[in-house]
């Protein structure tokens, strides 16, 4: 009658089934494929400019637009995590086993069954012949073992048995790889700034997300520069920037595009530059009370209207808002209700649109002001992802390079008496049989002219 299985013990045996690691190395490899053919962190907007709205539907339901942040992809970083701790779980004490086994004695016969043996004899005495053993194996394959045998010598050399934890070493270095990226996927953002020349900012707006987040410092430009190729075409840009810590300036550095500046584990870098409003100058008439109001909007900064408990802000500037030219979005506040917004051209102040609620608007000066671009980045991670990929390197090095190589030696005397004897190596190798074959062949040799001198070879 076949045993029941409970259900931890079922679930235990399938997190450490190789069949899963498999899935999850596909599924991932899948994921990152498609992470890397479709563009990251694209808006709303990009997405049904560029994709049918069936495509568009499944990018989003998915979350392909931001992948590496999905619920669904950090759950496959978590349960490859689960399925390489428990497979080291399963397979490590089996590996302590063998690293503490210790053989106490060796069968000559079985030695010979061996694909790498040999057979030995010398003319020395006895006593000599052990002491050369020891020597000669000591120097040219590693430290001898002897073991207490009655009128014999028996005796194991080792190196490189280490080398049989070093997949272990391996598995932890992708944990740490994997355990970096969930922490930069959880804890980390990407975003971008937008910063006008002379003006500092703490605020980033998210790639992914209508969100904002605040740096616990100010970073400021001081200056901004564009050059152009004859044909038009950015040739380079860079911004003099400061970072503004405490109300004091910590850091003063340009940056260019490929050149970023990171400071309190957030990295700035050069992506884009245009043109904003500083301030504008705007008319606001009430076609119900018939009154005008002349304002002065600072960018992104809310103003009352006088004498209402009305509060109006220019919250965009666009260059060329449909081909109709240059348009500044306001946006009016008003007690009790909803906050409305509209595009007013300034170029056509007689366009109808130009109006919100009960106000007719005309933008009469608009004062604008270079801006850079920079898109803002930061992975509390990317230390682990750099230490497991360096301890991934140095496992997979010592894995492939690196053999557990076992020697066995036995010696008696022969028959005739203690001024002769015989000697029997054998010897085997977890990997890279070819070598030790050649090694092996080599010390034979040495330890046969150390046995025999009067035979040496010239």
């Amino acid at each position: 009658m076949p045993q029941r299985v409970g259900l931890w013990q079922s679930l235990y045996q399938s997190l450490a089934s190789l069949k899963l690691s498999v899935f999850i190395f596909l599924a991932l490899a899948a994921a990152s494929v498609l992470g890397t053919l479709l563009p990251q962190g694209i808006t709303e907007h990009e997405l049904h400019q560029n994709f049918s709205p069936t495509a568009v539907w499944w990018i989003e339901k998915l979350g392909l637009h931001d992948l590496y942040r999905t619920g669904w992809f950090r759950s496959l970083l978590l349960l490859l995590c689960l399925n390489l701790i428990v497979c080291t779980l399963e397979r490590f004490p089996k590996t302590l086993t063998l690293l503490r086994y210790r053989e106490d004695h060796i069968d000559p016969q079985k030695l010979l069954k061996f694909a790498h043996h040999k057979e030995l004899t010398s003319r020395l005495p006895w006593d000599d012949i052990q002491e050369r053993i020891t020597r000669t194996v000591s120097k040219e394959f590693g430290p001898v073992r002897r073991f207490d045998a009655q009128g014999s010598y028996s005796a194991i050399a080792e190196k490189g048995r280490w080398s049989l934890l070093m997949v272990y070493v391996v598995h932890f270095s992708v944990l740490i790889v994997l355990s970096g990226a969930l922490v930069g996927s959880i804890f980390g953002f990407k975003g971008f700034m937008n910063i006008s020349e002379g003006q500092a900012s703490d605020q980033v707006m998210l790639t992914e997300e209508d969100q904002t987040v605040h740096l616990p410092f100010q970073i400021r430009c001081d200056n901004f520069e564009a050059s152009f190729y004859e044909t038009g075409a950015p040739k380079e840009f860079r911004s003099d920037l400061t970072i503004i810590e405490g109300g004091k300036e910590s850091l003063k550095r340009t940056i260019r595009v490929n050149d970023p500046l990171t400071y309190g584990g957030v990295t700035f870098y050069q992506s884009s530059y245009g043109s904003s409003v500083r301030r504008a100058e705007v008319e606001f008439r009430d076609l119900d009370s018939g009154k005008t109001y002349q304002l002065t909007l600072p960018y992104r900064e809310p103003v009352e209207i006088p004498g209402t408990k009305d509060r109006v802000q220019a919250m965009q500037f666009q260059q060329n808002m449909a081909q109709f030219g240059p348009a500044l979005g306001l946006v009016l506040f008003r007690e009790g209700l909803e906050p409305s917004g509209s595009w007013i051209l300034v170029d056509m102040p007689q366009f109808h649109g130009n109006r919100i609620q009960n106000y007719q608007i005309k933008v009469n000066a608009v004062e604008q002001s270079e801006y850079t671009g920079l898109q803002v980045k930061r992975d509390p991670g990317v230390w682990l992802v750099w230490l497991g990929f360096v301890a991934m390197l140095t496992g997979i090095g010592l894995t492939f390079y690196s053999s557990h190589r076992k020697l066995w030696i036995w010696s008696e005397p022969t028959p005739e008496g203690k001024s002769s004897g015989k000697v029997i190596l054998a010897g085997r190798t977890n990997k890279n049989s070819l070598a030790f074959e050649q090694d092996f062949a080599q010390l034979c040799e040495q330890l046969h002219d150390e046995l025999n001198p009067d035979k040496k070879r010239k």
